[in-house]
Formats: structure tokens, sequence, C-alpha cells
């Protein structure tokens, strides 16, 4: 009799957990925080929020994961920000000492200098190079911090330079120009944090970003099979999850039509830009449906199922 009680116990408190989870989790709209789950954070690029329009998403180049990758087509800023900042919240829940990377190639010409960086910020305890016991932090901190010096080349108002010198898709995050230093971030504590990226080179292809507790190997980390992290949202509820259908959308990315499976008659689908803006609203009449974004800019979009008080969203990339 006690050994059912205890496996009662047991299967309660597991019921609990998996409870908790589902009501934090919730669909990625380029918004909500990407959440660290084991000491790992894995974003595709193209999630974030795109508002520039010398941003680019592409996906001619194999080779990537995910919808794509993007990169900058608009003049280089190798002195100072471009001010075409993307940006990604992140959520970490295990706090610690993480390394940065990104699975990168140069995309226009065969020198591994040019055509190779972007800038890149993450608001942190600590965001630091190091090689070697030697660190370097961005400025203006490292002009008056006597125990860290500032990178050879380029940084700026907490941004590094972050290089990678690759004609191949890799992982690969530098900087300080001729002794390439690794990049590392801290967390001291759990919670919100921000990744904030602005255009330098063009034509650095950007696919995704990593990061990774010090404990856990790159071969790891760095697995192009591991999904992207989930985004966290602490206002679900269970109730509304269990509702979420199970949307089928192809062809992604589209240059027009898409169809769309798996609706349940009198759906709401609903098409906004990265804005948030309604491009249209579509009462479904059928279980499978197509819809028509050939006249859409390119750029991303969502195609989002709203059913009473239950919602699903999906990015679809227009060519």
């Amino acid at each position: 009799m006690k050994n059912i009680k205890r496996v009662a116990n047991v299967l309660i408190f597991i019921l609990i957990k998996s409870m908790s989870l589902v009501a934090q989790t919730a669909p990625c709209d380029g918004l909500l925080p990407f959440e660290e789950q084991n000491g790992i954070l894995t974003i595709e690029m193209e999630s974030g929020v795109i508002n520039h329009p010398n941003w680019k998403v592409d996906n001619s180049v194999s080779g990537y994961t995910g919808d794509g990758y993007i990169y900058w087509d608009g003049p280089e800023s190798f002195s100072s920000l471009s001010n075409a900042f993307i940006v990604y919240n992140i959520k970490i829940n295990t706090p610690g000492t993480y390394r940065f990377a990104w699975h990168m190639k140069i995309n226009k010409g065969t020198s591994k200098g040019e055509h190779n960086d972007a800038w890149l910020k993450i608001d942190a305890d600590d965001y630091y190079g190091l090689k070697t016991g030697h660190r370097v932090i961005p400025k203006p901190a490292c002009q008056t911090d006597p125990n860290n010096d500032c990178p050879v080349g380029s940084s700026t108002l907490g941004f590094f330079k972050i290089f990678g010198n690759t004609l191949d898709w890799r992982f690969v995050a530098n900087t300080n120009d001729g002794d390439s230093h690794r990049v590392f971030v801290t967390f001291n504590n759990p919670g919100i944090y921000k990744i904030t990226l602005d255009a330098r080179s063009s034509y650095c292809l950007l696919d995704r970003m990593v990061l990774r507790l010090n404990a856990i190997s790159d071969s790891v980390a760095f697995n192009l099979a591991n999904n992207e992290s989930l985004c966290y949202s602490g206002v679900l509820s269970v109730d509304n999850q269990k509702q979420v259908k199970p949307l089928s959308l192809y062809p992604n990315p589209t240059t027009g039509i898409v169809t769309v499976a798996n609706l349940c008659l009198d759906d709401d689908l609903i098409v906004t830009n990265i804005h948030g803006i309604v491009i249209r609203t579509l009462k479904m009449t059928k279980t499978n449906a197509t819809i028509d974004l050939s006249d859409l800019a390119s750029g991303i979009y969502f195609v989002s199922l709203k059913n009473n008080t239950s919602g699903f969203s999906k990015k679809i990339i227009k060519l």
C-alpha cells in the first residue's frame, strides 16, 4: 500500500511539473524571450524582428538551419553603429559563464578578412573576449577599467566587432583583430536579458547563434540537429495550450501561395507583419485552405490561428 501511495505521489509531481512547463511556453513571435534550457540557448537569426530594409532573409545558399539566414546588403559601417538593430530577448535559467558563437560564412569574394563580421552586444553581468587569460571588453568600459584591455580593432557603446574568417559554414565568434579572442558572457542570476545585433560588414551570412555553458562541449551545443530554443511566456494557461492545433503550413519560404492544413471550421486565420499589424483576416470554411501572399513585399510575416481563447502563430518567409 505504501508503494502504491509513493508511486501516486511521484506521478502527481510529474504532472504538476509538466503543467507548469506547458504554461510557460508559447509560439515565438520575435518579441517573446528565447529560453535557455540545460545550459544551451539556440536562436535562428531570422527569428528576430527585422525592421531595416537592408537586412535580408534568404535561403539560396545551402547549409543553413531553420528557414534561412540573414545578411546585410547596405552600406558598411566599420567605426560606428549602423543603427539597424535586431533585438533578441532571452531568458536565462542557469546562471554561469557561456561561450557565444554563431553559424556563419563569408559570401562575397575569397578574402577571409572581409565581409566577415557584425556588431554585437549582450546585456549581462560580464561580456568579454578571452584568450589564454587575456581579457578584452568593449569601449567605453575598457577605457577606464585597469583589469581589462580594449580590443584591437573596433568596439563602441558596449558592442564588440564579432568576426569569423571562414568561407564555409561553421560556428565561430571572435573579437580582437590579429589575435582572435573567443567571446564569453556571464549571467550572475536567472532572468530576462537582451542580445542586440547591428550591421557592420555586408554579405556576411548569419544563420543561427548559440550560447552554451562552459561545462557543455561545443560538439553538443553546436550540433546543427539541435532545435531552436522555445520561447517563454508566463501568461499562457494550461487549458489554452491544450487547444492549440498542429497547423501545417507550406511551402515555407514561399513566393506567394501557401497551403494551410489541419484547420477547424470557422477558424480565423490572421496574417500580420513583423510590426504586429494585421494584413488580412480570413474566415476558414474548410479544413485545408490556401492563402495568397504574392502581393506582399518580401520579408517575415506571421500566420496566426485564433479559435476562441486559444491561438497559434507560425513565422513564414515571403521571398
